[in-house]
Formats: structure tokens, C-alpha cells, sequence
């Protein structure tokens, strides 16, 4: 959709600012990183009478409408559907323009150059985003991007015009949707200019926002001068007699002689034989617009030279030769008649990269090098593949495996309420480690040892974690805390025959099913009784104070039971008992 401009201030503008002219077009595509060469302005939009119009437009810049972009600017914000880079691919430099928050504004740059032979294809690139709304506007009030080529005359090259305008419905033609936004990734366009050679040629660039404030338009844009020209992509043609055409980038439409439709082509060489290709301008809706470069092939005398850089064990190959060591290598390419081209090769051999590297892992962990992942310890040898130019890498791993051990034990265990019970966690083989057990509260004696007694007044997990410098381990103890009065144990008896007293034995409540395990200790920690599976609270299955037969001496003697419950829970208890005479 054309857009108004009042003619009076157009003039106006025109013959207070004029156009930037570059002479050596240094900066047309903003590679010093500034706008020097480009004339810039801004203004409002506004619409009447269902056009939309161009305010009045002001020279220079407001806010951040014309930011050049660089490489370290990432991705534009607003689209993440797919990355659309701030700099224009195989650029260091682009610019920005429009502002990125409101619309009702636009802004535009300028700029124009003399038309030699060597620059008659002005090629550009251009990435837009326009906001679009969802409150009814209609198509002339909705945010847009303008390319437009002028001559010298100030008459427009419509066939090289670019302009879009999002539509009252749908998306338009070329762009893509995310949510609010339609968008168009980076594309590259071209005019050929050369029936204008000797002319002076001017670009202007525009991108704005809707009439109504609120949607946004903007447009990152890059440029360079290049010849209208058809080249080959190497002087001679390939051992097979294929040579590559390729037209220029930038155009909508390829159509070659051959009737292929591709930006590049092969064609089997033969000296003479005429090709042309006939393209049509990206902003074109008509092929009236098309135009056609011709190109037919000739003989060709060149010399190149070729500093090439491999590494330790790789080739390169010119022609028909490989070359593996350092050194300049001339080589002489003559095909079919068409082309005579020496090849000067210089040639360097980069040594591959050998590291050797001591490795320390835990058990279970895993070390990777380059694509190889080992577990075990052991030396071992990787070689780690790396893109050209850089060589490869040849690495020795010394490696160690260290790993400790905690003591196996019961850890489900059961105790009466008010009663201690030892954990260990005691690691092996002996070493530095520091030990914490959890939850830190009263119920633990001594948080940061390897051994520790626990009084948990409820049923309780007991977690260690061990640690030494580098590797961690953890066990787990589930504490049942049984509140059932269990068993009394006599604290002394007289095996003396008078039928009193004679026998020390459990006593056992209803909660207790069995004695799992009664033992009897004398004072060097002999094991001198034990019993297993039996009844509580019957003297026929207690100690009657004998050991091998005979009658054991008074004193003191330790105990320990093992106390089923009814509930299939395992109580520990311990004790002390006094044999009297």
C-alpha cells in the first residue's frame, strides 16, 4: 500500500537536508558501526480519508529508532519462535529502525551513490516485525516497511520497490506469526542498476507504526554494492567437466537457459557455449520487471596461491594429488581446453595436541573424555576430534577409583521408649572422613562421629552422610520406638538349690511374643549361656547358673535378649545380673 506525503514539506526536506552521497560506499552496509553516509529522520503517522499519511518528518533521530546493531546484540527479543539475529547473516554491522514500543511514529534512512560498472547490483538484506492488533483497525491504519529506489530524477524504480502492510485479516504475504506479532526473517533482495551507470541512485528505508499509538513496526536492514554479473564459483571446471554458474543473490525468481529455476547451476564445460539467466526483483508482482544476465564460457589463464593449514595425519588435495608434509607445491590444471590455472600450495602440518591428565572419580561416577566415558581405573587413551582448523587432541588418563565402605548392618531396628541404642557407620579402609548424622537434635549424642547412641522418644530415620575430600556416602536407620512394657530381668539370683531364687530368666508382657536370643557373658566377655526361641517368663528356659556342668562362680554377668513383640518388631535390650552363692 502507498503511503501520503504532503509534496510541499517533501520538497522542503529535500532542500534543507538533502541526500548523503557516498563516494567510496564504505559504510552502505554500516560496517564502521555508525550511520556516516546515511541521512536520518523520523516523524508521526496519521490517517484520513482511509489513507495513511506520513507526518512531518524530522531530521535526525529520536530515541533509539536508529540503533546500529552488532554481533554481541544477540537475537531480537520479541520473536523466540525461531532466533532472528540483530545482525544481518555475514554481517558485523546492521541497523535498526522504528521504535520498538509504540506505534504512531515512523522512521527512515537515506542515502544515495553514483552508479559505476563495479556496483550495478545493489544488494540488501531486511528482518521485520510489525505488531499487529486485535481491535478491529483497518489495513491503512496498521504498522509497515518500505523500500523504495529512486533515480536521479527522483522518478521511483517501481519494479525494485519493497513495500507491505500488514492486512485488515490474515498474515501477509512472506511473514509468519507469533501470537501479536507477524514477522519476516532476515531476507536478502537485489536491484540491478545497470542502466543507470554514471547515475546517481537514491535508497530510502522506512518502517512504522499503526495510526492509532499503540502497535509497533520496525525493520533491522543491511546493504552492499556488488557487480550485476553471472561468475563461476572456480576458474577451471571439476576432473568430471561440471562448472557451477551462479547468479547473484537477492531476486525472487531464477529461470536459466537450461530451465532450471535455482540461484546456481552446473553445466558440463565446453568453450563458447552461451547460458543466461532471467530474474525478477523481490518486491516485483509482475515478470514485466524481470531482467537477464548472460554469460558464456571462455577461456581462462589464471594463477592462485593457496596457504593451506592441515594437521598431523590428514591430507589436502589439489586435482588430482594429495599432499600430506609441509612445503610449497606448485601444481599446473589444464581441462578441456577452457582453462590453464597454476596452483601455488603452501602447505603447513600442525602437530596434533598430546595432554596427560591424573583422574580421581568415585565409585559410580563416571569421567567422560571427548566421546569415550570410563568407570574403572585404568590409563587410557583418547583421541578427541575437533572441526578444521583446529588439530586434534591425544589425551592419557591416569585414573582412580576411590570408593570406601560403610559396615553392613540391620538398619530396621526397634527399641523400647527410654532406651539407647548404638549406630556405626564406622567407614572403611581408615581415613580422614567426616561424618554428620541427621536429624541434629537431643535424641543424638554425638552428631559429627563415626559411632553414635540415639534415644528417640518416637519412631525416627537416622541418616549419616560420609564424606572424605572428594567422595559422599549415606546410609539410613529406621528406629521403631515401642511403648508396650516389654520384659523385667532380675538383677540377681542364687542358683543354691533351695528352689528360691534358683534361676534367672525373662519376664515378658503380653506384647511379647518370644525370646529371640538370651546370652549370657562373664566378665572377660566369654559367651557362656545362650538360648533361642523361647518362651518369656519361664524359668525352664533361663540360666541356672552353670557353665560346662559346674556351678559358675559369684559375680557379676552381663546379658543381652533379643525380644520379639507381637507385632513382629524386634526389641534389643542389655543388662547386668549377680550371681550370689
Amino acid at each position: 500500500m502507498r503511503k501520503g506525503l504532503p509534496r510541499l514539506f517533501f520538497a522542503l526536506f529535500y532542500a534543507l537536508c538533502g541526500h548523503a552521497q557516498m563516494t567510496d560506499l564504505s559504510n552502505i552496509g554500516f560496517e564502521m558501526g555508525n550511520t556516516n553516509g546515511w541521512v536520518l529522520s523520523y516523524g508521526s503517522v496519521y490517517d484520513s480519508g482511509q489513507k495513511f499519511y506520513y507526518g512531518v518528518e524530522n531530521p535526525g533521530t529520536r530515541g533509539k529508532e536508529h540503533y546500529v546493531t552488532s554481533l554481541n546484540d544477540g537475537n531480537d527479543p520479541k520473536i523466540t519462535a525461531e532466533p532472528i539475529p540483530m545482525v544481518a547473516p555475514g554481517s558485523t554491522h546492521s541497523i535498526r529502525i522504528g521504535n520498538t514500543d509504540t506505534g504512531d511514529r515512523f522512521a527512515r534512512i537515506r542515502t544515495s551513490f553514483v552508479v559505476t560498472p563495479d556496483n550495478t547490483l545493489f544488494q540488501y538484506k531486511f528482518a521485520v516485525v510489525l505488531e499487529n492488533d486485535v481491535s478491529g483497525h483497518l489495513a491503512f491504519q496498521k504498522p509497515g516497511f518500505t523500500i523504495i529506489i529512486r533515480n536521479q530524477t527522483g522518478q521511483e524504480l517501481t519494479c525494485n520497490t519493497f513495500d507491505v502492510q500488514l492486512l485488515q485479516d490474515g498474515t501477509a504475504d512472506g511473514f509468519k506469526s507469533q501470537g501479536v506479532y507477524q514477522y519476516r526473517p532476515w531476507t536478502t533482495g537485489a536491484v540491478d542498476l545497470r542502466d543507470y551507470v554514471g547515475q546517481i541512485i537514491s535508497i530510502e528505508v522506512t518502517a512504522h507504526g499503526c495510526t492509532k499509538n499503540s502497535h509497533e513496526g520496525y525493520a533491522y536492514f543491511d546493504a552492499q554494492c556488488l557487480k550485476s554479473e553471472i561468475k563461476t564459483t572456480s576458474i577451471c571446471p571439476e576432473p568430471d567437466g561440471d562448472l557451477t554458474l551462479k547468479a547473484p543473490d537477492g531476486f525472487k525468481k531464477y529461470t536459466w537457459s537450461t530451465g532450471e529455476t535455482t540461484p546456481t547451476i552446473k553445466v558440463k564445460a565446453k568453450l563458447g557455449d552461451p547460458y543466461y539467466v532471467k530474474v525478477v526483483p523481490i518486491g516485483s508482482l509482475s515478470d514485466d520487471c524481470e531482467l537477464r544476465l548472460d554469460y558464456t564460457i571462455k577461456y581462462q589463464d589464471g594463477k592462485s596461491e593457496l596457504h593451506i593449514s592441515i594437521c598431523d595425519g590428514q591430507k589436502f588435495t589439489v586435482e588430482d594429488q594429495d599432499y600430506t608434509a609441509p612445503g610449497q607445491f606448485i601444481k599446473n590444471i589444464n581441462r578441456f581446453g577452457i582453462c590453464d590455472s597454476v596452483v601455488t600450495l603452501n602447505l603447513t602440518v600442525n602437530p596434533l595436541n598430546y595432554y596427560t591428565q591424573d583422574k580421581t572419580i568415585c565409585q559410580g561416577q563416571v569421567l567422560k573424555v571427548g566421546s569415550m566415558s570410563y568407570t574403572t581405573p585404568g590409563i587410557y587413551v583418547t583421541k578427541v576430534e575437533y572441526p578444521n582448523p583446529i588439530c586434534d587432541s591425544v589425551i592419557t588418563t591416569y585414573l582412580t577409583v576411590r570408593n570406601f565402605d560403610l559396615p553392613i548392618q540391620v538398619h530396621d531396628l526397634s527399641l523400647m521408649l527410654g532406651d539407647s541404642i548404638e549406630l556405626s557407620a564406622l567407614a572403611s579402609p581408615a581415613g580422614n572422613y567426616l561424618y554428620e548424622w541427621l536429624p541434629d537434635d537431643n535424641s543424638v549424642y554425638c552428631a559429627n562421629c563415626a559411632e553414635t547412641w540415639v534415644k528417640p522418644t518416637d519412631n525416627t530415620t537416622y541418616k549419616v552422610i560420609v564424606n572424605d575430600d572428594l567422595c559422599k556416602k549415606e546410609e539410613s536407620f529406621n528406629i521403631k520406638v515401642n511403648t508396650c512394657s516389654t520384659t523385667y530381668a532380675p538383677q540377681a539370683f542364687s542358683p543354691n538349690g533351695d528352689s528360691i531364687n534358683d534361676v534367672f530368666f525373662i519376664y515378658g508382657a503380653k506384647c511379647v511374643r518370644q525370646i529371640k536370643e538370651l546370652s549370657i557373658f562373664d566378665r572377660w566377655g566369654n559367651n557362656i549361656f545362650i538360648k533361642e526361641n523361647i518362651p518369656p517368663s519361664n524359668a525352664e528356659y533361663g540360666w541356672n547358673g552353670t557353665y560346662h556342668g559346674q556351678i559358675a562362680p559369684p559375680g557379676i554377668y552381663t546379658y543381652k535378649i533379643l525380644i520379639e513383640l507381637s507385632d513382629g518388631a524386634i526389641v534389643k535390650n542389655q543388662g547386668a545380673v549377680t550371681l550370689l552363692k
